[in-house]
Order: C-alpha cells, then sequence, then structure tokens
C-alpha cells in the first residue's frame, strides 16, 4: 500500500478485499446442512435482481445490470445462481425452482453478455455428463425452461431476434476483444516494471498512459488474473493460483471418495460445485468479476464447499488461547472502525461534489477540507478542491483563488505524481501564472 501508485485507491481496494475476511472464515465455520441453506438462497437473490432490475429499468445501454451496475457481473452471477438451481431441481423438481430457472434465463438473456452466453451454453453441455442429469425428463424441463424464457424476454424486447446483434458479433475480430488483447498486452510491461510487489490498488488505472501502445482509458485490465499482478505482485498471484490449485485438488478427492451408488447427493453437488467455480474462474479471465465483493463472494463460497466437504488425512485442533483472541478481536474491531471512517469520509466528499454541482461551491470547500483531515492521503479531494477554487476564481477573478488552487493540485500531484488528470490541471493553472 505503502509504494502504490496512488495511497487513496489501494486503500480503497484494500478496504474491499478486507470486508471479506469476517465473511469467509463465518462460511468456514458452517456444516453442510448449513452451507447449504445459504446455498438455497442464491436462486432467490439471482430472481430478485432480475426482477429489481427488470421493473425498475436498470440497464445501461439496453444491457440489464439491476443493483449491480455491471451487467457482465451480473450475467455471470446469474449464471452461477442458474446452476446451483439446476442441482435443487434434480433432487426435487419443485415448481418453484423451475420458476426460478425460467426468471434467472430471462436475465441471463437481458444481460447480452456474449461471453457468459458462450459460458452457459459450455455448462448444459458439461451437465450432460454428469449422470444424474442423464434423465429425459429432467432435460425435457431445462428445454422448457430455455424456451419459455425465450419467450418471454421476446416480449419484453418486443423483438423475436433480439439476440442475434449480439450472437452474431462472437468472433475474434469483435472490437472489444481486441481491445482487451491490447489492455493485456500493454498490462505486461507494466508487470515487469513491478512484478515484485506490484502497482498497488488502482495502480493500473493510473500508469497505463505510460505503457499503452494506443489511446484509451480503463479502470481494470478485464483480466483478474494479471490485475492480480499488478496489484500486489508476485506472491499474491501466486497465493491465488494456490487456492485455487488446492480447490481443484480438495474437488478431485472428493469425488473420487464418494461411489456413484450413493443415496445421498454429495457426488452431486460437489460436482456442480466444481463446474461452477470453473465457470467462474474462466469468466474472470476476461473481466473484473471479482472486483464485485458478490461475485467474489461466491467464489469463495464453492472454494470453502470443496475443502469443508473434502476427507481429511489429519485433523488438527486448534484452539486459540485468550491472547490470540484479544488480538483478533482488536484487529476486527480497528478494521471495522477504519472501514467506518473512510466510509463517512468519501460520503462527505460525495456530498462536496453535490455542491460543485448545485452551484454551492463555498460549502464545497468546507466539505473538502473535512475530507483532507479526515484522508490526508486522499488524493482525490486535493484535486476537487483546486477545481473548486478555479471555479471561484473563474467567478471573482480573485488571483487568490488561482493560488489556492495551485497548492492543492501541488498536493494531489505529490500524493499521486502518475495521475493523468492531476498532472493535466497542474500544468492548465501553470500556464495561468506564466500568462499573467
Amino acid at each position: 500500500m505503502f509504494i502504490a501508485a496512488d495511497m487513496e485507491k489501494a486503500i480503497l481496494e484494500a478496504i474491499k478485499i478486507t470486508a471479506l475476511l469476517p465473511f469467509s472464515i463465518l462460511f468456514s465455520t458452517l456444516a453442510k446442512e448449513q452451507m447449504m441453506k445459504v446455498f438455497r438462497w442464491l436462486p432467490y437473490m439471482g430472481g430478485f435482481l432480475v426482477v429489481v432490475g427488470i421493473v425498475f429499468q436498470m440497464n445501461r445501454q439496453n444491457r440489464l445490470e439491476s443493483t449491480i451496475g455491471y451487467a457482465n457481473a451480473l450475467a455471470i452471477f446469474l449464471l452461477i445462481s442458474l446452476l446451483i438451481t439446476f442441482l435443487f431441481y434434480v433432487r426435487k423438481a419443485s415448481k418453484s425452482d423451475f420458476t426460478l430457472m425460467i426468471i434467472q434465463a430471462t436475465g441471463l438473456m437481458f444481460t447480452y453478455s456474449r461471453a457468459v452466453w458462450v459460458l452457459w451454453l459450455l455448462s448444459l453441455i458439461a451437465l450432460v455428463m454428469f449422470q444424474e442429469f442423464r434423465k429425459r425428463s429432467i432435460w425435457l424441463q431445462i428445454v422448457w425452461v430455455h424456451l419459455i424464457s425465450f419467450i418471454v424476454t421476446a416480449l419484453l424486447k418486443k423483438d423475436v431476434l433480439f439476440f442475434w446483434s449480439r450472437l452474431k458479433t462472437i468472433q475474434p475480430e469483435t472490437s472489444e476483444f481486441r481491445m482487451r488483447l491490447v489492455y493485456w498486452k500493454d498490462s505486461l510491461s507494466m508487470i515487469a516494471d513491478n512484478w515484485w510487489l506490484g502497482t498497488g490498488g488502482g495502480g493500473w488505472s493510473v500508469l497505463q498512459s505510460k505503457y499503452q501502445s494506443e489511446a484509451y482509458f480503463v479502470r481494470f485490465v478485464h483480466n483478474h488474473y494479471l490485475q492480480l499482478a499488478l496489484d500486489i505482485g508476485v506472491f499474491g498471484s501466486l497465493l491465488f493460483i494456490f487456492i485455487v490449485l488446492y480447490f481443484y485438488y480438495k474437488s478431485f478427492i472428493l469425488i473420487k471418495s464418494l461411489k456413484p451408488t450413493e443415496a445421498n447427493s454429495s457426488l452431486l453437488w460437489i460436482k456442480g460445485i466444481l463446474l461452477a467455480g470453473t465457470v467462474l474462474l474462466l469468466h474472470a479471465g476476461f473481466d473484473f468479476d471479482f472486483s464485485f465483493l458478490l461475485v467474489f463472494a461466491l467464489l469463495l463460497m464453492l472454494i470453502e464447499y470443496a475443502i469443508g466437504e473434502s476427507p481429511c488425512r489429519a485433523v488438527i485442533v486448534f484452539q486459540p488461547g485468550i491472547f490470540t483472541k484479544t488480538i483478533v478481536s482488536i484487529s476486527l474491531a480497528a478494521m471495522l472502525l477504519f472501514t467506518s471512517w473512510v466510509t463517512v469520509g468519501n460520503f462527505i466528499q460525495v456530498r462536496g461534489q453535490n455542491n460543485v454541482a448545485i452551484g454551492e461551491l463555498q460549502m464545497a470547500v468546507k466539505n473538502f477540507s473535512r475530507v483532507q483531515k479526515m484522508m490526508p492521503w486522499a488524493a482525490s479531494s486535493y484535486y476537487e478542491m483546486a477545481k473548486v477554487y478555479v471555479l471561484l476564481g473563474n467567478k471573482t477573478n480573485d488571483r487568490n483563488d488561482y493560488l489556492n488552487a495551485k497548492n492543492q493540485i501541488e498536493h494531489a500531484v505529490q500524493l499521486a505524481p502518475s495521475e493523468e488528470l492531476y498532472l493535466a490541471l497542474s500544468e492548465d493553472i501553470k500556464r495561468y501564472f506564466i500568462k499573467e
């Protein structure tokens, strides 16, 4: 974090990931029955996201985003929840699951996510290899789910060929795919220069202008594995790879230990979890799904289920003492306090931005000043303040306002010396004083 290209962005990314730690610890303590209750809620959550998104028209560029705010992240979440619903439906064939499958499939179509559509098709092909799915009655129901969801989507879209414009662009020459290849190629040079500890969270968005082979700006490199190497370097990447390999190792150990003739559904579930995890990990190689905590938490749930259900060769009993419990409790309390502090600071900063939007510049100055006192590492607050002083200077023609803007932007550049936005404003203000 202290070697990050922008400490503010690195802290925000660290808070985001650290927030999953208590969830991960809690889920790892659940028994199998409790885990299944959590998975039981996923189909309802997916259905809820679809209904809310369609009813309140939470779209961008005609693609359903719902409350998640990104169509591809919603699509991959819906695909995983749909696969989980399939597993429940095979066991019980309930009408509620049938309805939920239709809703989630409809939502998947509304996202227009080409990569997820391809993974959707591949997932259905993979299910054919599951013994539990080798029943004509099951596939008849799955066909009905897709047919009904297609009809519902076509009616809501008022277009029977709603899918065609997206399907015909699934090819290597697609502009979006070509640009992602450019991002990945450019990121390799950045990784080579920062392979040891990375650039810190958000480093790609700050430094990309120095490495890009053509003009563009994207916050993420659209590849989770490259993003890890960029953010936290080689050790973080290796740790993630180890966790993934351990997930597959434990899954295969469990599959080998279970007999296909067993009456319980453990074998079906571990194969389903393995398929769902693979789908998530494949899509993460083309997008930034795991930047959304809901999707990353879903991956952790799948991994912890596989690890928790695998037969153990040895049992290690760990009973933390009072000292350990105290340290953990203090650490969690400190993390919660710091996260709350940063959240309040960000809220005040947003309020300052709203003040600027409605012309309350003096109130904006007060709010940004409060943010700077609360979070002195937040370079964006100095940049926002500099813009406010420029607006005040334009309004009053007072040289002191421009001087204040100069001091603010210099502080922002000092905190994030590679941020193009800050450098550009700094140059503009310098030109004002040269002309003067």
